[in-house]
């Protein structure tokens, strides 16, 4: 009996390889008349360059989950907190002022799912976009790690378990005490 298990086995394994090998017609079909253009490499990249340079921003009005005050696409003010310098160079002065955009708002949810801000597309006077790496991500506290073992050990008792569901997450704030860093790369192309 143990040799036609292994025996089918065998056999099953063998044809999935071989399927795996064979050309996929349902895409062949489809993109038969599309055309898939291969995206252009930066020659001119310094690859070998790790140079990057940290801008400390900080927001000018607070923005929470709570308050619903922001929306998804919504520009922000932040000012710059310290002289910015590379090479022995200023540039970008502290007060400058930034815009930013909210690229993703979601408020907390249940079973303990943290609200989430997430800041990108900075616009830094006198600096290329370019060469920004500008995403900045705040969670609020995330009470799902509480929430999922307590609810497995209240299955037991039927309703509980279910009960914990309606454990909200914490709200994601960012005031004007918290700093925003973005990195500029002087280096990139």
């Amino acid at each position: 009996m143990n040799k036609v298990i292994v025996l089918l086995c065998v056999l099953i394994f063998s044809s999935i390889s071989v399927n795996a090998i064979m050309t996929d017609e349902f895409i062949d079909e489809t993109l038969k008349d599309i055309d898939c253009p291969k995206p252009e490499i930066n020659v001119n990249y310094n690859y070998e360059s790790f140079e990057r340079i940290p801008i400390k921003l900080q927001i000018l009005e607070p923005i929470s989950t709570k308050k619903n005050n922001i929306t998804d696409g919504q520009k922000i003010k932040f000012k710059v907190k310290q002289n910015v310098k590379h090479n022995h160079h200023v540039i970008l002065t502290a007060g400058t002022i930034v815009e930013g955009t909210v690229e993703t708002f979601m408020p907390r949810g249940m079973n303990g799912i943290p609200g989430v801000i997430i800041l990108d597309d900075f616009e830094i006077p006198g600096l290329e976009k370019s060469k920004l790496k500008s995403t900045y991500i705040k969670r609020g506290p995330d009470l799902s790690l509480c929430v999922f073992p307590l609810k497995w050990a209240l299955t037991f008792l039927p309703p509980t378990g279910s009960l914990t569901n309606f454990i909200v997450g914490g709200n994601a704030k960012i005031s004007t005490k918290d700093t925003i860093q973005v990195f500029y790369y002087p280096a990139w192309n």
